[in-house]
């Protein structure tokens, strides 16, 4: 029983992500519908990582500066906003904080991988 219990504990990171160690595997389908019609691709991993590759047409915002970046690009309230990192931890702190700001609008991605291969787009790279 305890074995049946964390294999479901295990398969629910999976599926959620939660940790930098437990990527989030699938896109929503909503989230590819927003992206889709427009909406603004925000990397929050850190400018290096961002440098090193990043998602077509995605802006670099650090998760820790979420909030007055997208206050500097006048970005407003209910804009859709599709936020991504390394593996969907950092860009659901994003998605917290704005979501507390007001933004309700803000959607978490997971990680730069998925989204890549659930859009078959192709990194920009240096």
């Amino acid at each position: 029983m305890r074995v049946v219990l964390f294999a479901v504990f295990l398969g629910s990171l999976v599926a959620c992500g939660g940790t930098d160690d437990t990527p989030i595997e699938v896109v929503d389908p909503g989230i590819l519908a927003m992206m889709a019609e427009g909406a603004l691709i925000v990397d929050v991993r850190t400018p290096e990582e961002f440098s090193s590759g990043h998602y077509p047409g995605a802006v670099n915002i650090p998760h820790d500066s979420i909030n007055k970046g997208l206050e500097t690009l006048g970005i407003a309230s209910g804009d859709a906003i599709i936020l991504y990192c390394r593996s969907g931890n950092r860009s659901g702190q994003a998605e917290t904080a704005l979501r507390t700001a007001g933004f309700d609008n803000a959607h978490n991605a997971g990680g730069l991988t998925a989204l890549l291969g659930a859009t078959e787009a192709e990194p920009v790279l240096p």
